[in-house]
């Protein structure tokens, strides 16, 4: 079923020096998108990877990785990851994974990338250059969100207080040359996100896991781990009463010292800081932000407005300092900032 009303992109794009915005999509609609900007342009190209192949993204468009000269797209309620060019968009191959519901990819070399997975309780091992699952490893509920240090990979296991799996709240630590989870680390309720700063200190934001009559007001959390004790140093504690009202999206800068994330508002602090901040460094005003990046070039913040989760959506950019610069209309619930 078509959903565009806009024209479509020129014939051979170039796909370069810009940001890509994956557009989810509603789910079971199978109206993934993808959009792309040029960070010195006006022109917004949308829904490029239907014109340039011919068919959907599918259903739903979850995340996007770019490693090397491919864009490995992990297709959550399809159970596949497309790969694409990442110049052109062109559709190149795809990984099919049996029911799974892949959430977010990890390269680990240049040969070897992890798959998260929502609801089969495993990871998945990629070889990278045959482009196919080679191991399945067992968790114990919902895999989110990845990150490497040293020799270790760590990943966020989370669920919300409506998932009946055993699992616990945890950070796993993954011996990357054996693919073994060596420990895990409990955490607060729905540890979902994580980044890495300077230090190589973890960061994990934990939104509550949803309120209800067991979990009548979730405490959600952002705690900071040091990777050598694989303890938690810090925890911030945050309120939450429901849904819209839950942290999100954890990102940091480029230099790694500043932290940023979504509750309702967008939220800043240094990673020295012993407090969290009152106030938001952007208002969303009559916005629902959904997702949100900070550019690797320059730190200016990408926060997008999924509107009503029906119609097409929004890209508000800003510099550092909270001031607007620029929006731009995009797709269905534009979920993923992806910067080239």
């Amino acid at each position: 079923m078509p959903i565009s009303d806009t024209a479509p992109p020129k014939n051979n794009l170039i796909l370069e020096d810009g940001l890509f915005v994956l557009n989810e999509g509603n789910f079971d609609w199978g109206h993934g998108t993808l959009s792309h900007k040029k960070y010195d342009s006006d022109t917004v190209n949308n829904e490029i990877y239907k014109a340039v192949n011919d068919f959907e993204i599918g259903n739903v468009a979850q995340s996007m990785t770019i490693i090397g000269e491919k864009g490995y797209i992990c297709v959550n309620n399809s159970g596949r990851i497309d790969i694409i060019e990442a110049k052109t968009s062109k559709w190149l191959g795809r990984i099919e994974i049996p029911k799974s519901s892949p959430r977010y990819l990890l390269p680990i070399s240049n040969t070897k990338a992890y798959v998260t997975d929502l609801y089969a309780d495993y990871f998945y091992v990629i070889d990278l250059k045959e482009d196919e699952v080679i191991k399945n490893v067992r968790t114990s509920g919902w895999t989110e969100k990845l990150a490497l240090v040293d020799k270790f990979a760590y990943i966020t296991q989370t669920r919300t207080v409506y998932d009946n799996r055993k699992g616990g709240q945890l950070l796993l630590k993954i011996d990357i040359a054996t693919d073994d989870i060596i420990d895990s680390l409990a955490l607060p309720y729905g540890p979902i996100d994580l980044v890495v700063d300077k230090n190589n200190m973890l960061w994990v934001l934990s939104n509550g896991g949803l309120s209800s009559t067991n979990n009548p007001k979730p405490q959600p959390a952002i705690c900071q781990i040091d990777p050598g004790c694989f303890c938690i140093k810090k925890q911030f504690n945050l309120d939450s009463e429901n849904y819209l009202s839950m942290p999100s999206r954890l990102r940091i800068n480029k230099e790694k010292d500043r932290i940023y994330y979504l509750q309702k508002d967008v939220f800043s602090f240094s990673i020295d800081a012993t407090s969290l901040p009152k106030s938001p460094i952007i208002y969303k005003e009559k916005r629902l932000f959904y997702g949100l990046g900070i550019s690797p070039r320059n730190n200016d913040i990408y926060v997008t407005d999924a509107i009503d989760y029906v119609q097409k959506g929004w890209v508000f950019k800003y510099n550092e300092m909270g001031v607007k610069l620029d929006s731009f209309k995009v797709g269905v619930i534009p979920n993923e900032l992806i910067f080239q």
